[in-house]
């Protein structure tokens, strides 16, 4: 098949089409009758709306959370999304929010902004009665994300950075572009004349990611090795794989001494028969089954400790979480007590 008049064919609808068909195959949406897209109205938001609205046969729905950050800088990316919706004959919907009266003490405006965001779209997306949403993460986003996380210390799971879809309330969350450098999305989008907007904020490098993606990477590219955004990209993609095996072991062993499933009541008979790694894997998965905070590699050995070696103790998670032994059981509890002890 010919490219498309005047474009590269790289960047022709064939290809595209190709990739968007063998993407949504293989995450498993392709056939979904309504799909929302979140949408900021950057260079990768506004090329995932364009290539849906292309090449996707169901029902799309823009979303796009007005932050409440950049006064009007924001409102006209807002009226750009829109009209840029519209124009496809795509639906849109937005939603307005006020980030720094909504940031929690501590909380940076970059994680606020994150978790608000996440919470709109859930609540937009099951008001409309759709349990899918589009994410514009592109290969340099898991790239820099793989990076972030070894730096600031991380173990498998974090060394993965994304993954291509993630299941949160209800709601799938899928990455159709993690195979898309950001530079070719902007390539789609000049090759055929369509404009996007530039959060002025990107550019601000005070910001941890932002310092990665305008200082750091284009530094280790210069003067380590030019490939490093695909290394980084595929070493995550890897680690995926061993995260996946991980986590049907941990599903396993977890299961083999598991006694009371509801109050994740385990026998330590079972549980000493382990190695202190088959411990810690157990721990980690009770641990992201209850929501909890991850214990650090230090805490988490202590408890694997105490498990093996000492008959009543009771170990304070975070909060009001406990794990305790006690008549050759462990249990977890939330109240910061022994009730359930027997």
């Amino acid at each position: 098949m010919m490219a498309d008049k005047n474009i590269p064919y790289e960047l022709s609808d064939y290809v595209l089409n190709k990739y968007f068909f063998e993407t949504g195959n293989r995450q498993g949406w392709l056939n979904n009758n309504h799909i929302a897209l979140a949408v900021s109205g950057g260079g990768d938001s506004t090329a995932l709306l364009w290539i849906f609205a292309k090449f996707y046969d169901g029902k799309i729905t823009a979303i796009h959370v007005n932050h409440g950050i950049r006064g009007k800088e924001a409102d006209d990316d807002e009226k750009f999304t829109c009209d840029f919706s519209k124009s496809l004959g795509v639906s849109f919907k937005s939603v307005s929010v006020n980030v720094p009266d909504e940031k929690m003490k501590g909380e940076s405006i970059e994680s606020a902004a994150r978790r608000i965001r996440l919470g709109v779209l859930i609540k937009s997306a099951r008001e409309m009665g759709i349990n899918t949403i589009m994410l514009g993460h592109n290969r340099d986003d898991l790239a820099e994300t793989v990076l972030f996380n070894i730096l600031r210390g991380t173990g498998i799971r974090g060394s993965v950075g994304m993954t291509e879809s993630t299941f949160t309330d209800g709601i799938t969350f899928y990455r159709p572009l993690l195979g898309m450098r950001r530079e070719f999305l902007r390539c789609i989008l000049r090759a055929r004349n369509i404009k996007w907007r530039e959060d002025s904020t990107n550019n601000d490098d005070k910001y941890t990611r932002n310092f990665i993606r305008l200082k750091l990477m284009p530094l280790i590219e210069e003067n380590i090795n030019a490939s490093s955004t695909e290394h980084l990209a595929q070493f995550g993609e890897d680690m995926r794989k061993v995260r996946e095996n991980e986590d049907r072991i941990s599903r396993e062993l977890l299961s083999s001494c598991l006694e009371n499933e509801d109050d994740y009541i385990l026998s330590r008979k079972i549980l000493r028969s382990f190695s202190d790694d088959d411990i810690s894997l157990i721990i980690r998965e009770i641990g992201r089954r209850l929501g909890l905070r991850t214990l650090a590699r230090k805490r988490c050995s202590e408890l694997s400790g105490l498990i093996k070696k000492t008959e009543n103790f009771v170990f304070q998670w975070s909060g009001k979480m406990t794990v305790s032994g006690r008549k050759g059981k462990i249990y977890f509890s939330d109240e910061g007590s022994m009730k359930n002890n027997g």
